[in-house]
């Protein structure tokens, strides 16, 4: 029997927290680009760190470097890895 898991915005999740992308809330030109970048479901990702005044948060995908705003990083839904 798999764990009931719970899904949280990516915006919530802290610095060097793993995680896995679980469901992307974004519609139209936004959720394009996030699902382009690599933002799709099952891929992990790190996050890296955050600015001064934690906006933007810069992430770890696909081997890839991203800086995401957390109005934007909100609309993707993760599970965290320990």
């Amino acid at each position: 029997m798999t764990p009931n898991l719970v899904s949280i915005p990516l915006s919530h999740a802290n610095t060097k927290q793993k995680f896995v992308v679980r469901k992307i809330r974004a519609s139209g030109e936004i959720r394009r680009r996030l699902i382009d970048i690599g933002f799709i479901n099952g891929e992990v990702g790190t996050v890296v760190r955050e600015a001064l005044l934690r906006d933007p948060i810069e992430l770890e995908i696909k081997g890839a470097h991203v800086s995401l705003r957390r109005s934007e990083a909100k609309l993707i839904d993760i599970e965290m890895i320990e």
